[in-house]
Formats: C-alpha cells, sequence, structure tokens
C-alpha cells in the first residue's frame, strides 16, 4: 500500500472512531447534542475538534493499518510460495545450490551486495554453508537497489561458470562495504581465484541478465519486494538474520 493511501485510510478510519466516539458522547450524556445531521458544517467541526483534542488517534490508525498490511503481504507471500512451488528455489536458471541434493533442509536467500541488512546476515549464511549438516543453500540474486547492485550480480551468475569460486566470490562481494563499480569488482574476483578476463566475457553474455531476470521475476511472483528475504524449507522471513536466528530456523525446519 503506498503512503497517500495508507494516509486516507489513517484519516477515513479516525474519523469514523471520532465521530462515533462524539455519538457515544452524546448518549452517555459527556457532550450536548449535535445539530441535525443534514448541518454538515457542525458535524465537520465537531469531528475537527475531537482529532485537535485526540491526536494520538492518527497515531494508532496508523499503526493498526500496518498491522494488517503486513498480515495482508505475509499471506499474500505464502499463498504465492504455495502456488509456485519450492521448487523454484532451487531452478539452475534463477539460483546457484551448495549442499547436498537429498538435504531435509532448504535454505534460499534472495540477496542485493548493496544491502546492509544482507551483509548483516553474512555471518550468518558463512557458518550454514560451512557447517554443511545436510543443509542445501540457494543463492538468488534480486538487485533491485543501485545500478551497482546489477554489476554485482551479473559478475556473481557469470561467476558460476568457473565451478566452486562463486561461493567465495558471493562471500568476498557481501563482506564489502561502500560502491562496487566494475573494476573493484573485478580484483574481488581476481582475489577468489577467478579467472577475470574469462568473468567479464561471460558478463556480457545475453544469458547472464536473463537468468537475473528470471530470479527477479521469482521474487515479484511472490511479492518478496525487500531484501534480504529467506526461505527455510516453506517458511518466509524477511529481514537481517543472526547466526542463532538462523541456525534456529534451520533446526526447526529439520524436526517438522
Amino acid at each position: 500500500m503506498n503512503i497517500p493511501a495508507t494516509l486516507k485510510l489513517a484519516v477515513g478510519g479516525a474519523l469514523l472512531f471520532s465521530l462515533g466516539a462524539a455519538v457515544t458522547g452524546i448518549a452517555t450524556g459527556r457532550m450536548s447534542p449535535l445539530p441535525a445531521l443534514t448541518e454538515k458544517g457542525r458535524i465537520e467541526q465537531v469531528v475537527h475538534d475531537y482529532l485537535l483534542a485526540h491526536p494520538e488517534i492518527l497515531a494508532e490508525m496508523s499503526t493498526k493499518l500496518d498491522q494488517q498490511q503486513q498480515v495482508a503481504t505475509e499471506k499474500a507471500q505464502q499463498s504465492a510460495l504455495a502456488s509456485v512451488g519450492t521448487s523454484a528455489l532451487l531452478d539452475p536458471k534463477v539460483a546457484y545450490i551448495a549442499g547436498p541434493a537429498n538435504a531435509k533442509v532448504t535454505v534460499a536467500e534472495f540477496f542485493d551486495y548493496r544491502c546492509p541488512h544482507c551483509k548483516a546476515s553474512l555471518a550468518a549464511m558463512r557458518h550454514l554453508v560451512a557447517e554443511g549438516k545436510n543443509i542445501r543453500v540457494a543463492f538468488v540474486e534480486r538487485p533491485i537497489l543501485t545500478p551497482d547492485s546489477l554489476v554485482a550480480a551479473e559478475a556473481a551468475v557469470a561467476a558460476r561458470r568457473q565451478g566452486d569460486k562463486y561461493v567465495p566470490f558471493h562471500f568476498a562481494l557481501m563482506a564489502t562495504t561502500g560502491e562496487l563499480p566494475k573494476d573493484r569488482i573485478l580484483d574481488i574476483a581476481k582475489s577468489v581465484g577467478l579467472d577475470t578476463a574469462r568473468l567479464e566475457k561471460d558478463m556480457a553474455d545475453p544469458a547472464v541478465l536473463d537468468s537475473i531476470k528470471q530470479s527477479n521475476g521469482l521474487a515479484d511472483r511472490l511479492h518478496f519486494d525487500g531484501t534480504p528475504t529467506f526461505v527455510i524449507n516453506d517458511r518466509i522471513v524477511v529481514g537481517e538474520l543472526t547466526d542463532a536466528q538462523l541456525q534456529a530456523l534451520a533446526d526447526a525446519a529439520a524436526k517438522s
């Protein structure tokens, strides 16, 4: 829901609440009777005065609407995931998969290399991959923040063609701070052992950009607007996670 719509609903809700309160006040004798309901101007003045006397109502309404919107978003995401199927997260056209194919737990992360919350989850993801305890990890590019995000995603997708270099490259990119121009990305690629000449050539392949379009398209269908967004088996978790939080979620998924 956009901001103008939210404000409109909040004000509308507040007006209805206030009018109801005014009517209650009349019925209980705490307020003088209102003029005839046809006298629109006087009724509006009562509502206006009530809102001025109780400005906290707007904040309360806004909070309630935000909560309702959050619940609606979560329901839409879960419904979309059920419709699309978790197997879509393991499509090699949209994700790089690490870990055993028969793992009981799958953790998919939708991320952006310029996202501070994704970076805050780096330690948790490193630990998850390092442990390798029957957990499969799907790395899904979701570059939505800056032009650098897209360039970094193109480099990462191209790096998949150089075997097991993807994961160290991914973690090295995620560990950066600040801007990620192409020359810096190539320096990072070289530092983890990637063939940068081949990487540049592969980045120019239209199939690389097509892969990113497909992963972004999947995120759109699932209503994943923010990063990071995790899917642990069939549970959706939005926002940064600590090592302990991610491990607890993975452990719970293994028991379910």
